[in-house]
C-alpha cells in the first residue's frame, strides 16, 4: 500500500533495509528481527521469481558498456543486491559478458558504502584505486567510492532515496553513460593510461 513512488525512495541500500522500511513505513525504522527475517525471506523469494519483469536499461547504457568493453576497460558490478540475483539480472539483460566481476551485498561481510566491496572488485580486476572509477546513483555509491579512494561519477537517475546526486558532490555527473565513455576516454588520453 505504500505505492511505487514511496518504494522507489526506499530502494538502494539492499533488500533488508528495503523490507525494514516497508514494514515500518519509516526510512530509519527497525521492526522486530523475527518479522524482518520472515518478510525478507518472502521478499527475496518473490523478487527472485519476478527478477526481470519490468527491469530495463536506461538510455545509452548498452552502447556505453559496449564501447568501454571494446576499448579494453575492465568492468565490475558492485551492488547491494544479493550476488546470485545480480548475476541473474545481468544475464537477463544480456550484460553478463560485460562484467567479469560481480560483487553483491552478500559476497562479503560488509556492503556499500563500506570500501571492502570495491576493494574486492579492484583486486579481482587487478587495478588500483587510482585506476578505478565508481559510477553510481546513490549516497552508498558515492561514499563507497570515497571510502575506497576511487574517482566517483554520479548519474542523476536510479534509486537515490530522493537525494540529488549533485548534492552528494561526486567528481562529475553524467546524464547518460555515453558521456561516461567520452569522459573516461579523455582521461585516458590525458594520463596516457
Amino acid at each position: 500500500p505504500a505505492g511505487e513512488d514511496q518504494v522507489r525512495d526506499w530502494v538502494g541500500n539492499g533488500g533488508r533495509l528495503l523490507v525494514m522500511r516497508a514494514l515500518t513505513g519509516d526510512p530509519e525504522g527497525v521492526p522486530p528481527e523475527a518479522e524482518t527475517q520472515a518478510a525478507l525471506a518472502a521478499f527475496l523469494a518473490y523478487y527472485g521469481e519476478r527478477l526481470c519483469v519490468h527491469s530495463q536499461l536506461y538510455p545509452g547504457v548498452r552502447e556505453a558498456l559496449d564501447r568501454l568493453r571494446a576499448d579494453g576497460y575492465r568492468l565490475a558490478c558492485v551492488t547491494n543486491k544479493p550476488e546470485a540475483l545480480s548475476r541473474r539480472l545481468l544475464g537477463a539483460l544480456n550484460l553478463d559478458g560485460h562484467f567479469p566481476v560481480v560483487v553483491g551485498g552478500d559476497t562479503l561481510a560488509t556492503r556499500k558504502p563500506d570500501a571492502a566491496p570495491l576493494a574486492h572488485a579492484m583486486a579481482a580486476l587487478g587495478v588500483s584505486a587510482a585506476e578505478t572509477l565508481m559510477v553510481g546513483d546513490s549516497r552508498a555509491d558515492v561514499e563507497a567510492g570515497r571510502n575506497a579512494g576511487t574517482g566517483v561519477i554520479g548519474v542523476p537517475y536510479g534509486y537515490s532515496q530522493g537525494i540529488s546526486i549533485e548534492d552528494l558532490v561526486p567528481d562529475a555527473v553524467v546524464s547518460n553513460l555515453l558521456e561516461l565513455h567520452a569522459l573516461v576516454s579523455e582521461r585516458a588520453r590525458e594520463t596516457g593510461s
